[in-house]
């Protein structure tokens, strides 16, 4: 295939999203609602746009994400003031601030951090799992990838439950704790006070 740019790239994953939802509501779309981060300049949305003509998507709008979000909790319907709009991602973290007034959305800041994200959580807990097991060996990169999703199965059971077990069975790696909710808590405090 040889080099690609970033826009072909993009271009290719809108074509797949909208193949995908075309399929979805079984015709064709008339045209996409795009979001992107809020910290996004011009020449970025630029980009975005070119990569939707490129797949051959009729953009009616980008949005930020944040307005999207804002959007979707049914903030523009009747609700005035300033909101923040926190966005922890799988490895980003951004977070807006927006004025709702007469149902008009406004950007007023965005901040975050591009290298702290859902991902560190992970890696916390995995790091966890690692020093609980008092495994003496540096694991491999295929192990790590495994006690990463091992890690993040015990993140999501702990949103509902108020303390998760784990049986981590890795070549010579044999693991069985559980955590609590607190301890997590505990354990990613630094990260939470970071974002």
């Amino acid at each position: 295939v040889g080099e690609v740019t970033p826009v072909e790239v993009s271009a290719e994953i809108i074509r797949a999203l909208v193949g995908r939802a075309s399929e979805t509501l079984a015709g064709d779309l008339d045209g996409v609602v795009v979001t992107v981060p809020a910290y996004f300049d011009d020449a970025q949305r630029q980009a975005t746009k070119d990569a939707a003509l490129l797949a051959g998507v009729n953009v009616l709008r980008l949005l930020n994400e944040p307005t999207a979000a804002s959007i979707a909790y049914g903030l523009d319907t009747g609700s005035e003031g300033v909101f923040a709009v926190y966005d922890l991602g799988g490895g980003t973290f951004d977070i807006s601030l927006l004025r709702l007034s007469k149902g008009v959305l406004e950007v007023l800041a965005t901040g975050g951090d591009s290298a702290l994200g859902g991902d560190d959580f992970d890696t916390a807990i995995a790091e966890w799992i690692l020093a609980e097991s008092a495994y003496p060996y540096a694991p491999t990169s295929a192990q790590f990838r495994a006690l990463m999703m091992q890690a993040r199965e015990l993140k999501e059971q702990l949103t509902d439950e108020e303390v998760a077990s784990v049986t981590v069975v890795l070549d010579e790696l044999m693991f069985e704790g559980e955590i609590s909710r607190a301890e997590f808590n505990g354990l990613v405090a630094g990260l939470v006070d970071k974002s």
